[in-house]
């Protein structure tokens, strides 16, 4: 991995595990779960630089996360948007399913609005919203996610199939 990446990856990860801010007894909000993991996008037919409407295929995994009763988990969801390689995903609401590694641990549902933005050429795609079921029901979460930007070749040619890079998620409890 090339060093700039790892820096601007570092800083990213950085970021979203710090966004808890405290003011005073009344407003504190706990950490209740941080994952850091990976994810992928599947895109069917394949992005290329013309917009159009595909399919899209979102798996994620979290080998570690800090919360004993969910130490790893994944995700997997399918979406359907208009993109191409300058516009990875547009902004919206949906919602996902984030199954844990412990049978104990109830899937937890996160609804979500998401903004896609461009750092330092990478798309950051930030989903925050409420979990409303499961492990960690009534608690708030973001999760950050990083598309390094795809090969401009391939975008010109016969169009790119599948993007990935790393993840955060973090569970907030006020």
């Amino acid at each position: 991995m090339p060093r700039r990446f790892a820096s601007f990856l570092a800083s990213v990860l950085l970021a979203a595990a710090g966004v808890v801010a405290t003011t005073g007894a009344a407003g504190a909000v706990t950490v209740e779960q941080v994952c850091v993991g990976t994810w992928a996008v599947t895109y069917d037919p394949p992005i290329t630089n013309t917009p159009r409407v595909v399919e899209g295929h979102l798996t994620g995994y979290f080998p570690t996360c800090t919360n004993l009763a969910a130490p790893s988990g994944s995700y997997d969801q399918v979406f359907t948007d208009t993109v191409s390689c300058a516009t990875l995903l547009s902004a919206g609401a949906a919602a996902r399913t984030y199954t844990w590694s412990n049978p104990l641990a109830a899937p937890t549902t996160f609804a979500y609005n998401w903004t896609v933005s461009d750092v330092a050429g990478q798309a950051v795609i930030t989903n925050t919203g409420l979990i409303t079921g499961g492990t960690f029901a009534g608690a708030s979460a973001e999760q950050v996610a990083v598309l390094v930007t795809p090969d401009v070749l391939g975008c010109g040619g016969a169009g790119i199939s599948s993007l990935t890079g790393p993840t955060t998620l973090t569970v907030f409890r006020p």
